[in-house]
């Protein structure tokens, strides 16, 4: 498995909303529920891979309280601070991902890829931040920012965990090229694969 594969598809999920009758066809659980089985195939050796695990359960643990229409309608219903808390897992472990593959990018000396994930990273961050500003000082102008830079964190991460999922160093395997086994060795029949071995000499009208 590419480990990065179902964390972009559970991110997908919880991006989108498909209504029906007051229930999100497309539940935020599930969603998360990819996003962890992603996350416990990362490489062992990937910075926060603890950190990352707990907020993702933690988050999957929260959308699913909160899935329920009439759930929901009472968070929103609530002070805005409810609502702040209650996406601070799905913040954190998107600043967290976005660290993470940073610094995995930069070690495997990939900088430009690591530039994108500290952008990522940079709007996580100003997602939790902003309603900070919003709530406790009152400076109501930032919320739309807030909100637009949640939306672009998930957005980009998404984008950024499937161009980089085939990526050695976030766990991935480069695509085998076609008509070649897939550690690119021979096939055992002495040449390249599907080919001729190498003592094999053109045909002649010699043949007996």
């Amino acid at each position: 498995m590419v480990p990065l594969h179902p964390v972009a598809l559970g991110l997908v999920i919880i991006a989108l909303v498909v209504d029906g009758r007051g229930w999100d066809l497309l539940p935020d659980p599930l969603g998360w529920l990819l996003v962890l089985v992603g996350t416990r195939a990362l490489p062992a050796t990937l910075r926060h891979r603890g950190a990352l695990l707990a907020s993702a359960a933690l988050a999957l643990v929260v959308s699913a309280v909160v899935w329920p229409p009439a759930v929901a309608e009472q968070v929103s219903a609530t002070d805005d601070s409810v609502a702040w808390a209650l996406s601070l897992p799905q913040l954190a472990y998107l600043a967290l991902l976005a660290d993470a593959a940073r610094y995995a990018a930069r070690q495997a000396g990939a900088p430009g890829r690591a530039a994108w994930f500290a952008v990522a990273g940079i709007l996580a961050v100003a997602a939790a931040v902003l309603p900070v500003l919003v709530l406790g000082a009152g400076v109501d102008a930032l919320a739309g920012t807030a909100v637009l830079a949640a939306t672009l964190a998930l957005v980009l991460l998404t984008v950024l965990a499937l161009v980089t999922a085939r990526a050695p160093w976030l766990g991935g395997h480069p695509r085998p090229l076609p008509g070649l086994p897939r550690d690119g060795s021979d096939d055992g029949s002495g040449g390249p694969a599907g080919g001729p071995d190498r003592h094999s000499r053109p045909k002649t009208g010699e043949s007996s």
